[in-house]
């Protein structure tokens, strides 16, 4: 851990609230070896626009020429555009390289929240190396998060299932309908995100787990859930507001009828093709914010830094053929 705090203790902290390492850099995965890696930083802020200002004062060779712009340029293209995060990359510290994102903190309460673009909270659906503590009230989202994660999980799921099957859908979800899965990611993320990290996974999800009446945990390799039409119900309706927004869209276009939300989510709770409607209206989310966030970095991170960058990514993913 102080390895990660001295990283990112060349960053102006005043404004922050929250910040947590993620990644192969910070997080073990199977088969890989972390202190090799980049390690990937968001920090939360509660002024995006005084932290660029601070940032740019102590720290300009981290940013691309859109330096020249200022911090008030800089807030509103963070603010604006994409998942809401600025990313500097490819970042000099010491002998390892660091790449942060910058969001403040309303975008973050929305995405955790809202699922508004299962970008943050895709992160925080796993385990992370949180390097500022975040306060009560961060903290309560990010549980509110992994809860939000077990449902969705859990309605992908039959009424049988492993512990690891079910991690496997957790921490698949914010890779649902991503592009970089087809060309740019290690295709074997997910395996070696859940084969690395099965403790903290478990650490991180047993409490909800147990908070859940619905599900019983008999052995690692048995766990059931209450597959009835009430149940089913019941956790589509815990869904974040942006995940039901998709569903009702979505059927009420096939349908090509107008229902409100209620009517909707108890006509699919009766259905056999749950799975595939949550599954699509998570993909519907994410893959837009995918590609419009990657096409966001590249332009924060200039022409040299995102054509490294690249380079990396389509290395790992080549190797993972």
């Amino acid at each position: 851990m102080d390895e990660y705090q001295e990283l990112i203790s060349v960053l102006p902290l005043q404004t922050i609230d929250y910040a947590f390492a993620y990644g192969s850099g910070a997080i073990q995965q199977k088969d890989e070896n972390k202190a090799e890696k980049m390690v990937d930083f968001v920090v939360v802020t509660k002024d995006a626009q005084e932290f660029h200002r601070e940032n740019l004062a102590k720290n300009p060779q981290h940013y691309s020429l859109l330096r020249l712009l200022g911090p008030k340029c800089l807030e509103k293209i963070q603010c604006n555009f994409a998942a809401r995060v600025y990313y500097n990359t490819h970042v000099n510290v010491g002998k390892r390289k660091i790449k942060y994102g910058i969001i403040s903190y309303e975008n973050a309460k929305q995405d955790l929240l809202d699922w508004r673009w299962i970008y943050i909270s895709g992160r925080l659906h796993k385990p992370v190396l949180d390097v500022i503590k975040p306060k009560d009230d961060m903290c309560d989202l990010v549980t509110e998060n992994r809860r939000s994660a077990l449902h969705s999980a859990l309605l992908l799921l039959p009424e049988s299932f492993t512990l690891k099957q079910l991690f496997h859908k957790i921490v698949g979800l914010s890779y649902t309908g991503d592009f970089r899965m087809i060309v740019g990611e290690d295709r074997n993320k997910i395996e070696k995100i859940v084969e690395g990290n099965y403790e903290e996974l478990m650490r991180v999800y047993e409490p909800l787990m147990n908070d859940d009446a619905r599900l019983s945990v008999m052995t690692p390799a048995k766990v059931i859930q209450d597959g009835s039409t009430t149940a089913i119900y019941h956790r589509l309706n815990l869904l974040p507001s942006e995940v039901l927004n998709r569903i009702q869209r979505n059927m009420n276009k096939a349908q090509k009828r107008q229902r409100d939300a209620e009517e909707v989510i108890f006509s699919l709770a009766h259905r056999h093709d749950v799975a595939a409607t949550v599954e699509t209206a998570i993909g519907g989310i994410i893959r837009p914010t995918s590609i419009s966030q990657t096409a966001k970095n590249a332009f924060s991170a200039g022409i040299t830094r995102s054509v490294i960058y690249s380079i990396a990514k389509m290395s790992k993913f080549l190797k993972s053929k």
